[in-house]
């Protein structure tokens, strides 16, 4: 398996939509540091994920980085944190939602998924609907335009077309 390191905000969402479990079938073990345990478990986040967050199922374990290269502090901490582990420890994958947090992990030759690509994988794989997830995810707080969502879905319901017309 991959290793895997998150941000929140992947793992917020698909918490909120009750999908997390993909991110174990996907990758076994999903690596996060201790500032996006903190922010999952905020008193102002849904009840879901900070119940999440305070038990977190054993696909997670919690790692801190060493250190936090400076020219990652235009980011938020669990972005920082996220990143600097994902270098440290070499990981496969970082799982960002935020642009900034993107481009400064592709500066690094990290390979970068969002939410939408993840539930792009676990559709592939079987595991959920994407017109059902992101439409879910349309109905949470996440921030999707809504034609770039649809456009999404007809892309990805395209390619299906296509693989199973081969």
């Amino acid at each position: 398996m991959a290793v895997v390191v998150s941000d929140t905000t992947p793992l917020h969402y698909l918490i909120l939509i009750g999908r997390d479990s993909v991110l174990q079938t996907l990758y076994g073990e999903v690596i996060v540091p201790p500032a996006v345990m903190k922010e999952l478990a905020h008193e102002a986040a849904p009840r879901d994920i900070s119940a999440w967050a305070k038990s977190p199922p054993a696909w997670v374990t919690v790692r801190v980085p060493q250190s936090i290269p400076q020219h990652f502090d235009n980011l938020d901490f669990g972005e920082r944190q996220a990143l600097a582990l994902a270098i440290e420890i070499h990981a496969e994958l970082v799982l960002l939602d935020d642009k900034v947090a993107r481009r400064c992990a592709e500066q690094e030759s990290l390979k970068v998924k969002g939410t939408l690509g993840v539930v792009a994988d676990a559709a592939k794989a079987g595991l959920l609907n994407f017109r059902e997830t992101v439409e879910s995810l349309l109905r949470t707080s996440m921030h999707i335009d809504p034609k770039l969502a649809q456009r999404i879905i007809e892309e990805h319901e395209r390619g299906l077309q296509k693989r199973s017309g081969e």
